[in-house]
């Protein structure tokens, strides 16, 4: 089965991760693939590990270049599916078919947020997979037809993830014997500034918690402000964008993610894959990942006094934080990359019909 992949991110997050996982997962299976990506850092990594590259030129989803290169895809390489990876590839695969590019498409919707209708979301797209039962209902609730949504849940390749060593120098750069740690983009929605008085909330209680930040974003500035106003310095550090994410979570004693919207969290599923229990937001498909009181403790989005409590209990009890992290690390098996190669897989072949 020849399969070309669709993304528009020039960056290195969880979605990217997705697609080279899925690309290299499938190419393992014996079927051929394509990435068509905007030179970046995805676009870098695939080449780097042998994933056919075609550079998409790409300035916006309504860029007359990327819906020809696109159009000019499917004619020349005769795809049996195109799967399109993000909301903007979504924009590119209706305008492609507009101009006359016949495939069958596949879109992956990751978000855990209303559906705006439209001829965005058609009959020309074949199926859509959602990342999680969340993501599932509000495609549901947004009048797509409950068979033509699939639910295949992100992975993470967990033994690569548990053979990795922790970077040492992450605890000796924050003070606080318990170290906790959180791993995404500085955006609104992540909710850091949720994060940064749940610490200050917490540090009053338990005065030997720390905080590491990875990741970067338009709120860099604007959250270290924040940090100093709430007399944080030293307690958190902004570690920037790491590319060994790994070894900074396993360095960490706990991870919390307080999400004002998320569809599953892919950031959850590795921290837990490193043995980590995990305090998060009770918002969107993180139930399904994270059990609450079993591999982690779920909390109200936008709630400080709730985060800081549940940072507090984890950082004053050693035990809890060790069986939690064992408990989770059992959990993330059931999120490994190749249960989500596999699913994605007989999606494509329901879709062919083979």
């Amino acid at each position: 089965m020849r399969v070309l992949h669709v993304e528009t991110a020039r960056t290195w997050r969880g979605g990217e991760a997705q697609v080279l996982w899925l690309a290299e997962g499938l190419a393992r299976l014996g079927h051929e693939v394509l990435l068509l990506a905007p030179r970046g850092m995805l676009a870098r990594r695939a080449e780097a590990e042998g994933v056919p590259v075609d550079i998409l030129p790409f300035s916006g989803p309504w860029d007359p270049r990327a819906v020809r290169k696109l159009v000019l895809a499917v004619a020349e390489w005769k795809p049996h599916i195109v799967h399109l990876h993000t909301s903007h590839a979504h924009t590119l695969g209706m305008l492609a078919k507009l101009a006359g590019a016949e495939a069958k498409y596949v879109v992956s919707r990751r978000v855990a947020s209303p559906v705006r209708r439209g001829p965005k979301y058609g009959g020309w797209v074949k199926r859509f997979v959602a990342i999680s039962e969340a993501v599932r209902r509000e495609l549901s609730a947004g009048g797509i037809p409950p068979e033509k949504v699939s639910v295949v849940y992100s992975g993470v390749p967990v033994d690569a993830i548990s053979s990795v060593l922790p970077d040492g120098r992450i605890r000796d750069a924050v003070e606080g014997k318990v170290v906790f740690g959180n791993a995404s983009a500085l955006t609104r929605e992540k909710g850091h500034d949720v994060l940064l008085r749940a610490v200050s909330f917490a540090s009053g209680r338990c005065p030997n918690l720390g905080l590491v930040v990875a990741g970067d974003g338009p709120l860099r500035r604007s959250l270290e402000r924040l940090s100093g106003k709430l007399g944080l310095q030293g307690k958190v550090v902004f570690l920037g964008f790491r590319r060994r994410i790994w070894e900074v979570l396993k360095a960490l004693d706990a991870f919390v993610l307080p999400s004002r919207r998320e569809g599953l969290g892919v950031s959850i599923l590795e921290a837990m894959a490193c043995g980590l229990p995990v305090i998060a937001t009770d918002v969107g498909g993180i139930s399904e990942a994270v059990s609450d009181g079993d591999t982690g403790i779920l909390v109200p989005p936008d709630d400080p006094k709730a985060m800081g409590e549940a940072m507090v209990l984890l950082a004053s009890d050693g035990k809890l934080r060790k069986e939690m992290g064992r408990r989770a690390r059992e959990r993330a098996r059931y999120f490994d990359i190749e249960r989500t190669v596999r699913d994605t897989e007989a999606v494509y072949r329901e879709v062919v019909g083979c």
